[in-house]
């Protein structure tokens, strides 16, 4: 079975607020054709749903003034389209990365267009002329995803899931769809209704659904972790409600499963609850 490798390039923005719209900004080395960029779009965006997450795309350079909750940029390189793919074309160890520095991934991916056209072409051709455009920028959107899921958990490491593990086989970057646990219970819900505007967090609140949503059953009332789950604070550092929106959706199958083991609710929380959850565990790392 070939697999490609997505990695982190060892070379930010301030962490995001709250769960809510993350600015995309885009630069191509070649245009792609909209086929392509549609598709990058619809299938990143779908993988980090789950999240919470809503993708806002732009280009760069860019004059919007738009407010977001965070940002990354992302750079593809070589040609984005499957159209004429070459007869041989040739690929590289990696297909994507993310930029770290001095420990810390920052907000910036690259993907390589001619990398991936090379992994998959050969599956590529086995496909309709007039579907290949959409089946190679599914397959970039899914690496894409992938930068992201380390931009926004801030977090070098892997994980189990399609999405998260360290590489990609070429059945999975050209299958209709990815098995990322569609069907499958999240913990983060969307909520009945969105607030109107952004609003500051409540520690009280926040206490009342941490408590309330299961989550003190394993890792303390105060998030000060036990034998059951981690610590959620750590000393001298600030959570944020993306990197907490990511790191549950990273690790709800193992904590559902704790949960069921221990005979316990699967943790749950309603997004516009999660601000006030950072707050709480913000407050105790004072």
């Amino acid at each position: 079975m070939t697999r490609a490798f997505c990695c982190l390039l060892l070379a930010a923005l301030p962490g995001s607020s709250q769960v809510g719209s993350i600015a995309i900004y885009t630069q191509f080395q070649h245009e792609p054709s909209k086929a392509v960029l549609s598709a990058i779009q619809e299938e990143a965006s779908a993988l980090m749903a789950p999240a919470g997450l809503r993708l806002q795309w732009k280009n760069l350079p860019s004059t919007g003034s738009d407010v977001s909750s965070a940002i990354a940029v992302v750079t593809f390189q070589g040609h984005c389209t499957g159209a004429n793919p070459p007869t041989q074309p040739e690929w590289g160890t990696r297909l994507g990365w993310s930029q770290v520095s001095d420990g810390k991934v920052l907000p910036f991916a690259g993907i390589d267009c001619d990398s991936i056209l090379g992994f998959v072409h050969k599956q590529l051709l086995a496909w309709p002329a007039r579907e290949r455009d959409q089946v190679l920028g599914r397959a970039i959107g899914r690496v894409l995803a992938h930068e992201f899921d380390h931009i926004f958990a801030e977090t070098r490491d892997h994980g189990a899931r399609d999405m998260d593990q360290p590489e990609y086989t070429v059945e999975e970057l050209v299958a209709p769809s990815l098995d990322t646990g569609a069907g499958k219970r999240h913990i983060l819900r969307p909520a009945a209704t969105q607030p109107a505007r952004a609003r500051v967090g409540s520690a009280r609140a926040g206490a009342s659904a941490f408590a309330g949503s299961g989550c003190s059953a394993c890792h303390g009332a105060h998030g000060e972790g036990s034998r059951r789950g981690p610590v959620l604070h750590a000393a001298g550092r600030l959570l944020n409600t993306v990197m907490l929106a990511t790191r549950l959706a990273r690790a709800e199958q193992k904590m559902c499963q704790r949960a069921t083991a221990l005979k316990l609710p699967p943790p749950s929380l309603e997004e516009t609850e999660i601000q006030d959850v950072v707050s709480f565990l913000n407050q105790m790392n004072q």
